[in-house]
């Protein structure tokens, strides 16, 4: 499973205006500003991640899940001036801190929340290390010759975290992204980079990403769907799910054309099962964007003696959208033939 949380706060800290908050903007900011005066100056951007992870957290420790892989997501809505190569890094912030209600627009500033060198309203608490303290080790991404979407991976932060014995990780309140430490000291100028924060009105807030293998397989008395024309489509689907729920979808395989034959049972009623190089993708029905890709491990159909099924947790997907499902089935006739069936299985998460 690719299970999805946003998150509970984020902001941009402004090394330039070391007091100002802009938690309520829009757009999260990595820059770097190289000054030409006769007084040259460097000053930085850095962006500050909060998730709420104590139900995740919670299944993770008792072992019904089984973590294995989590991901930082932000999504980029500018970029400019951008290097052929750069590289952005995640650390874990270790004080706690206030998203704040400012804007980078306001005047006068909000001094209201985090900031540069405060944890929270300005005059309070300051940052142990100007610009968020963090623990020593960090994951990181390095774009070359592009300028996207970040995916850090944060597999073993997220580990780290979960466990108080482990002083680089403990009580971790998020993630600091910035550039790499010699990126940001040196004099070179890297560009702007605008991602869309909590607070945008689009559909591409940050995420992170957690992801395991949920799968099960027990194919019973059934049937391996092997035929040359095959329907696939979920059995009962109800359309609206709840967002606090968790949906198991059941997938049927049938002969579009069943062989005729005499007997006690229509032969178009027979279940069959799809290989187990089978997976289901999630895409969003109206912007038409891959919310949950195909993965040949964290996306596998499951199968029990009544056919194929997967579980989704609807929270991890954003409410009031409609979400369409397409299914992966690799190998099905034993020929090496990759198959995608969309058949329009449509679905909304309610709040």
């Amino acid at each position: 499973m690719i299970y999805s949380i946003f998150p509970s706060k984020d902001t941009t800290y402004y090394e330039a205006s070391e007091s100002i908050n802009t938690g309520m903007d829009s757009i999260l900011e990595i820059t770097k500003i190289v000054s030409e005066s006769s007084a040259p100056g460097i000053s930085n951007t850095r962006i500050a991640l909060g998730f709420d992870i104590t139900p995740i957290s919670k299944s993770i420790n008792s072992g019904s899940i089984n973590m294995e892989d989590a991901y930082l997501n932000l999504y980029i809505s500018k970029a400019e001036a951008i290097p052929y190569e750069y590289t952005l890094q995640a650390k874990n912030i270790l004080q706690d801190w206030d998203m704040g209600i400012g804007k980078l627009s306001h005047n006068p500033e909000t001094l209201l929340g985090s900031s540069w060198i405060w944890t929270d309203e300005s005059g309070s608490t300051k940052w142990t290390t100007a610009g968020g303290t963090t623990g020593s080790t960090h994951t990181s991404q390095t774009f070359t010759y592009e300028s996207g979407d970040a995916r850090i991976n944060v597999s073993e932060s997220f580990g780290g975290f979960l466990s108080s014995s482990d002083s680089d990780y403990a009580g971790s309140r998020g993630w600091l992204v910035m550039r790499s430490g010699s990126q940001e000291v040196d004099n070179k100028r890297y560009g702007s980079l605008k991602f869309f924060s909590v607070d945008t009105h689009t559909i591409y807030p940050p995420k992170l990403e957690v992801c395991w293998d949920d799968s099960s397989w027990e194919t019973g008395s059934l049937t391996p769907m092997n035929s040359s024309e095959a329907l696939i489509y979920i059995k009962n689907n109800k359309f609206e799910y709840k967002a606090n729920t968790r949906t198991r979808f059941e997938i049927r395989a049938r002969d579009v054309f069943p062989i005729q034959s005499y007997g006690t049972e229509s032969a178009a009623l027979t279940n069959y099962y799809l290989p187990s190089s089978s997976y289901y993708s999630i895409k969003d029905a109206n912007s038409e964007d891959t919310v949950i890709p195909f993965d040949s491990k964290y996306t596998k159909l499951s199968c029990a003696g009544t056919g194929n099924y997967f579980d989704l947790f609807m929270d991890g997907l954003q409410s009031e959208r409609t979400y369409r499902i397409i299914f992966k089935v690799e190998d099905r006739m034993y020929t090496g033939q990759v198959e995608y069936f969309d058949n329009n299985n449509l679905f909304k998460v309610k709040r």
